[in-house]
């Protein structure tokens, strides 16, 4: 089974891969791939890489960073479950359905994002006030600014085979993907 998780800033993607590993699924992972590719060229690992990076991938590969992911590691490694995340693009959704994936949509209220996010404290993108949160997820969520006009993680989410909605505790969450498996056929 490939699962690709889209979803929005701070709603526990995360906490979902972590869930789908135990179960036995490889991560692939966007923002790694990424990271990698533009320490490889010399630049530290911000927005201002990464988003360009991106941009450059899509430009090469139809499905973006998600099908370089695809190509260049799970072809080689084949694992039995995988789950791609994070998907932030329709056309990387798309590429993943193409091969046989699934989408899932992860979500939350806006004040537990920004609050999980603070307690995480992980990057720049953790340590804003919540009228810049809101700005920033605005931008990434819907589309917008210089490099993401293709971003629209809202529009991924929204065409999702299953959405998740992460408000309450963690059993119930686990229980929300235990649920989604089972009706995708895991």
């Amino acid at each position: 089974m490939i699962i690709g998780l889209a979803g929005t800033f701070g709603s526990g993607k995360g906490t979902v891969v972590e869930y789908l590993k135990n179960k036995g699924f490889v991560q692939y992972s966007s923002s790694k791939l990424l990271g990698e590719l533009v320490e490889r060229e010399g630049n530290p690992k911000t927005r201002a890489y990464l988003s360009p990076m991106a941009t450059r991938l899509q430009q090469e590969y139809p499905g973006g960073v998600v099908e370089k992911n695809y190509r260049e590691k799970f072809l080689v490694e084949n694992p039995h479950n995988a789950v791609f995340e994070s998907i932030h693009r329709q056309s990387e959704a798309n590429f993943l359905r193409n091969v046989g994936g699934f989408i899932i949509g992860i979500d939350a209220d806006l004040e537990s994002r920004y609050a999980r996010t603070v307690l995480r404290n992980e990057g720049e993108k953790d340590r804003q006030g919540f009228e810049d949160f809101k700005k920033q997820i605005r931008i990434e969520e819907e589309g917008g600014g210089d490099h993401s006009r293709d971003n629209n993680i809202r529009a991924v989410i929204n065409s999702a085979d299953a959405i998740l909605f992460n408000n309450g505790t963690l059993e119930e969450l686990h229980a929300q993907v235990d649920t989604v498996l089972a009706r995708l056929g895991k």
